[in-house]
């Protein structure tokens, strides 16, 4: 969902004052440490920083430089949600979700696993299935994806995208496939397959839209509380919140709001994932200059709140360049009234690094708290 709210106006000025300054966070101003590798900066706080990647565009210049120098985490893009593994029942075919864990053991750095079950995901043959053949085949899926990526999975997304803090009698759940033939109350059922499963492997759940200050958001945010405090009390083993964190610069950011809940999420006994991390400039007129500015002043608040809080473990972009960016490859939702492409990423569709690049590089630079781990 998308918040169609103009950009403020002390977002814009900020970005003016940027350029006007000769850019605050241009490439002349990264100073020491923050030319390093990113994945390499995050790890001086004890964190991750990494990627999501399609294996194809990988094995290619310039982002296969881009991961190998600055990845320390990978996730699958999509190559191992279900519609892609297996479009017919009982074919399955790994071969891209092996490429990407391939492209992770190869580079010596862990990979997420992205994700068992999402009602986006679901094969079209399950489309009209019923509740039993549903559960047997959702089931049968787990437990095949997380067997065969056993030992290899930092962390699985083991479900994804189930609020909708607009759901008509205040439910705050999505209603989807899932959960007509999974059912809801079954949730946590996926994470107990997937512990005893994977029992090493970190489990969280993910979803978007609770990272930025406004009505929306704050419902979204109510919502899934809601839900992983009832799961904690029962006893569910999740291990960790994932947000998603498609940022907007048509919402306002607080960074009190979001490290409010950080320590709530934290209260849970939950660790903190940014796994889906771009930025929309939809709403920012004006020339390339100033749209990168804004994001770099939006990417730089953002950074520096979320490495102030210690229960934050890891920071993955999605995508790499603005190029290969699934915003610009998007056929519906939010675009450019001019007609330009988004530059919602730290490098640009030639590779080359942007102010966004120099700005959370600098804030995981000054980072002073350590990621606390888990108890």
């Amino acid at each position: 969902m998308l918040d169609n709210a103009a950009i403020t106006r002390r977002q814009l000025l900020v970005a003016t004052s940027m350029v006007c300054a000769g850019g605050a966070t241009s490439a002349q101003s990264l100073a020491g440490g923050a030319a390093q590798s990113l994945g390499k900066l995050a790890g001086r706080s004890s964190r991750l920083f990494g990627f999501a990647i399609h294996p194809e565009v990988a094995q290619k210049d310039p982002v296969r430089e881009l991961v190998r120098q600055h990845g320390s985490v990978i996730t699958a893009e999509n190559a191992m949600k279900w519609r892609n593994v297996e479009n017919a029942a009982g074919m399955a075919d790994y071969t891209q979700a092996d490429r990407v864990a391939a492209i992770a053991n190869g580079l010596g750095v862990p990979l997420r696993g992205h994700t068992l079950a999402w009602h986006q995901s679901t094969p079209g043959y399950l489309t009209s299935a019923t509740s039993a053949e549903f559960i047997r085949a959702q089931t049968g899926h787990a437990q095949a994806m997380t067997q065969r990526y056993k030992g290899r999975i930092h962390t699985w997304d083991v479900l994804n995208e189930v609020i909708d803090g607009e759901a008509p009698g205040g439910s705050g759940l999505r209603d989807s496939v899932l959960s007509k033939l999974w059912g809801t109350t079954r949730y946590p059922a996926l994470f107990e397959l997937a512990r005893t499963s994977d029992p090493k492997a970190k489990l969280a759940y993910n979803d978007y839209g609770m990272e930025q200050d406004n009505p929306w958001c704050e419902r979204r945010r109510t919502a899934v509380l809601r839900m992983l405090e009832s799961w904690v009390r029962a006893g569910t083993p999740v291990d960790v919140m994932g947000l998603q964190a498609h940022l907007d610069l048509s919402r306002p950011f607080s960074a009190p709001v979001l490290l409010k809940f950080f320590d709530e999420l934290r209260a849970l006994g939950l660790r903190i994932q940014i796994t889906e991390l771009d930025a929309r400039d939809s709403a920012v007129p004006g020339d390339i200059a100033t749209r990168d500015a804004a994001v770099a002043s939006l990417y730089r608040d953002f950074t520096q709140a979320c490495f102030s809080h210690p229960a934050v473990e890891m920071m993955v972009m999605w995508n790499v360049t603005d190029g290969d960016s699934w915003i610009n490859r998007w056929t519906q939702g939010q675009r450019r009234s001019d007609g330009q492409p988004m530059r919602p990423l730290l490098f640009d569709a030639q590779g080359q690094k942007k102010p966004a690049f120099v700005a959370v590089a600098n804030a995981m630079r000054d980072a002073s708290v350590q990621f606390e781990g888990y108890g």
